[in-house]
């Protein structure tokens, strides 16, 4: 295949099966030149030369796809079936409602402490900008002297 014919391969991806690469590495072991194989193929030499170079390394294994990019994160909160909730029995009872009281007040700190801190902010914001005001007042009098 050579001259306007090699071009008819030209953007076209395909998905060789591991079957496929194999056939062409035994073509170019056989003695086959590694370039009239891969234009008999409609593929680059390099890769060709990358599938050759890999069964020689890694055997038929080499040859077989392996999903490309990053692995999925293993998910610690996978959806399951729903499963209906089961009868608590008494001490689990109580110390549901132990945790939702001691859940509650710890929420209720935390907004205190949150308004706390946004007081704080607010009055030396205020300080910062009386000292602001005094500082101009009295680089405005030394401009009048």
């Amino acid at each position: 295949m050579h001259g306007p014919d090699i071009n008819k391969f030209y953007g076209v991806k395909k998905n060789w099966s591991t079957e496929d690469k194999y056939e062409l590495v035994c073509q170019v072991l056989a003695g086959e030149s590694l370039r009239s194989v891969a234009i008999a193929a409609g593929i680059n030499s390099g890769l060709l030369y990358q599938w050759v170079h890999k069964y020689k390394t890694l055997g038929y294994n080499g040859l077989i796809n392996k999903p490309k990019g990053r692995r999925p994160k293993d998910s610690d909160m996978k959806v399951t079936k729903n499963i209906s909730p089961r009868q608590l029995n008494e001490s689990e009872y109580e110390e549901l409602i132990r945790l939702r009281a001691e859940n509650a007040y710890i929420k209720a700190e935390n907004e205190v402490i949150k308004k706390e801190i946004a007081l704080r902010e607010e009055k030396e914001a205020a300080r910062l900008k009386a000292k602001k005001q005094r500082l101009s007042k009295h680089s405005e009098s030394k401009d009048i002297n």
